[in-house]
Order: structure tokens, then C-alpha cells, then sequence
């Protein structure tokens, strides 16, 4: 039975010691903090402006907006976050603002505190699609991401998901992630769906029989 319990402690201690640590924030206090001029809303409000600003205290792996408070909300806000619930997007879209969800690393977020890094610009950001109003640029940077951020003074790039999850939760339109418009009409966020309409399959022969067979691998 000690052997069992022991197991199970090592067991949940595994299971626990990777989940990510966001820090969260209400959008009661986003609004406090506008009043008090701590915040300005005419800017896009980022994980930098967030800790900057002491609308929370301390970041590892990222930062969670929540509703709490959505009744208070009165200005219009564009904010960029790591997570957001469903009731705090409608709050702030309801008033015209905007929310977009991004991926960050703790290594990233080190260095956007330090202003290393852009906190929102990468690769894979698409000012077209994503309604964040940019910086203004040095002349002729263009719209490419690599040129945007050495136009702003930054020393790196901020990195992009590669994990499945990662992926799926940022390319998800409900969840306003900053990859949604990746997904072509029909498809889903997750990278294991299939359009049915669309031709996935490329047809072989089998060596045995000579019968034609269909190749469902995504991949």
C-alpha cells in the first residue's frame, strides 16, 4: 500500500509539473487601471503593458484574461493575451474592442519584458487579418514580419507554435487565436480533421492482387 501511494504522489506530481502557470487578469481591474491612466486604451494592450503597468504581479508562462468585472468594462480595449474566456471576449467585443489570443515561451516573455522582443509581431502574425493596430514603422519596412521587428528596434523574433496542441488552440476562431486565418473554408482547428469535400486520398496498387486501394493518411 506505501509502494501505491508513493506511486500515486510521483504520478500527479507529473501529471501537474508541466501545466502552464498564467497569470490572470479581470477585466474590472483592465478598467481601473485605464481610469487611474495606468493603462491607455488608444494603444494594444500586451503582456508588457500588463506587468509594466502592475495589472498583475509577476509571468511565467503567459497571462489569461477573464471576465470578472465584464459589468465595469466601459472602454474600448484591443488586447493581447495568451488565454481568454469566452465571457471576457464577448465583454470586450460588445463595446467594440477586440481580443486576440497568442503563443508565447517563457523565454519570449523574458524578453519582451527586457523589450528584446515585439510583444505580438512573428512569422506567422498577419496584420492584414488580426485587428491589432501596429506600430508605427521606420520607412520602408513593408509588411514583412522579420523587417517590422528590426524596423522597431527589436533584437529577436518572437516564436510560433510547433505542438499540436499549441496549434490547434491558436488556430481556433472561437477562441480568437492569432492563427485562424490559416484555416481554409470548411476545415476545423484541429490538424486531424478532413474536409470531406476535399480530395485527401491519392489512390495505389497493392502489390499483391493488383487492386487499387485509398491512402487516408493526413500525413
Amino acid at each position: 500500500m506505501e509502494g501505491c501511494r508513493q506511486a500515486s504522489t510521483v504520478d500527479k506530481h507529473q501529471t501537474t509539473s508541466h501545466a502552464e502557470e498564467l497569470s490572470k487578469v479581470n477585466l474590472d481591474r483592465i478598467q481601473d487601471w485605464i481610469n487611474q491612466g495606468r493603462l491607455d486604451p488608444s494603444k494594444p494592450i500586451t503582456l508588457y503593458e500588463l506587468v509594466k503597468s502592475n495589472a498583475i504581479h509577476g509571468i511565467k508562462d503567459g497571462v489569461k484574461l477573464l471576465a470578472r468585472g465584464a459589468t465595469v468594462l466601459s472602454t474600448p480595449i484591443n488586447i493581447v493575451v495568451s488565454r481568454a474566456s469566452q465571457f471576457a471576449i464577448s465583454a470586450v467585443e460588445k463595446l467594440g474592442g477586440t481580443v486576440v489570443t497568442r503563443y508565447y515561451t517563457k523565454h519570449s516573455i523574458r524578453r519582451i519584458l527586457q523589450r528584446k522582443t515585439d510583444p505580438f509581431v512573428s512569422l506567422r502574425w498577419d496584420s492584414e487579418n488580426l485587428p491589432i493596430p501596429q506600430q508605427p514603422l521606420a520607412p520602408g519596412m513593408g509588411s514583412d514580419p522579420t523587417r517590422k521587428i528590426k524596423g522597431n528596434g527589436f533584437q529577436y523574433r518572437l516564436p510560433d507554435p510547433t505542438s499540436r496542441k499549441d496549434l490547434e488552440y491558436y488556430r481556433d476562431p472561437a477562441k480568437r487565436g492569432y492563427l485562424s486565418h490559416t484555416i481554409k473554408e470548411g476545415d476545423s482547428p484541429s490538424l486531424f480533421f478532413r474536409n470531406p469535400n476535399a480530395k485527401v486520398g491519392t489512390e495505389k496498387k497493392q502489390k499483391k492482387g493488383g487492386k487499387k486501394i485509398t491512402d487516408e493518411r493526413l500525413w
